[in-house]
């Protein structure tokens, strides 16, 4: 399996397995503290100052992380706490609480946080993984599709193609035309465009759950939306996990037909 591939690929397994063992397990403090005094260093490493609370109906002493960045945030903002004041619900009884309402989540919602944090990166990593290809056929194929000899030599994409960052002026050389049209190729849209002008290859698969392409494509553009809605805080989101994991099948099925596209068409191993 070639490099670009090989990264999504992974990328997908560490978000999937993110989501599963903190829904299974409290990650933190189950994998990395068994004591007061371990949370306390591990706090400590993030410099955070760790704030020891008594809990009220034990007396037995717990770690408060929110108080912990709490404290963190007041020391540096002196603007912090009375900002935070006039944040109150108790303030607003009587109208909608509308930026509670946007972000979905909250103290009471922490797995639809979880899916909905993992799935803006599903989805970061799906673009990382289009702009990898885009990227390594233009260094490898920069005719396009036109005028493609008979018999093309088959390439495996290496690491330094998909690795390289750019030098002091912002230029690219693996290729150089990756100095200016990054901006634009990272526009799904635009992007989207580039693939079938210049190669005449479709980002999104034509085969997926037995759907019309119809179906596929605007199952596409809502994965965006949502992404979006989640991502900008535009509106509140509940996800289920069977969504995000359909989601995780979508990406996959959409690497692999555009790893496969690649080699057919242009014999470049993704």
């Amino acid at each position: 399996m070639s490099i670009a591939r090989w990264a999504a690929l992974r990328q997908l397994e560490a978000l999937r397995e993110s989501v599963a063992f903190t829904l299974q397990h409290p990650a933190i403090p189950k994998y990395e503290m068994t004591t007061i005094e371990q949370f306390c260093k591990w706090l400590a490493q993030h410099d955070i100052t760790p704030i020891v609370m008594c809990d009220v109906d034990t007396g037995e002493e717990e770690i408060s992380v929110l108080s912990s960045m709490t404290e963190f945030i007041r020391d540096h903002c002196p603007y912090f706490y009375a900002l935070q004041d006039g944040t109150r619900r108790s303030k607003h009884w009587d109208e909608e609480d509308i930026g509670a309402e946007r972000s979905g989540v909250g103290w009471d919602n922490l797995p639809n946080f979880i899916i909905t944090s993992a799935f803006v990166r599903l989805l970061g990593a799906w673009e990382q993984f289009e702009l990898d290809a885009l990227k390594a056929l233009l260094y490898y194929r920069p005719s396009g599709n036109v005028h493609l000899p008979d018999e093309l030599p088959s390439v495996e994409v290496t690491s330094d193609i998909v690795r390289e960052q750019p030098d002091e002026s912002g230029n690219f050389s693996k290729p150089a035309i990756w100095s200016w049209i990054r901006k634009v190729a990272e526009n799904n849209n635009e992007r989207k465009a580039i693939f079938k002008r210049v190669y005449g290859v479709d980002t999104t698969p034509n085969r997926f759950n037995g759907w019309k392409m119809s179906a596929i494509n605007q199952y596409r553009n809502d994965l965006y939306d949502k992404r979006n809605a989640i991502a900008h805080g535009r509106t509140r989101v509940e996800m289920q996990l069977s969504e995000y994991c359909m989601a995780d099948w979508f990406v996959i099925e959409s690497i692999r037909s555009l790893s496969q596209q690649s080699i057919d068409n242009f014999q470049v191993d993704l």
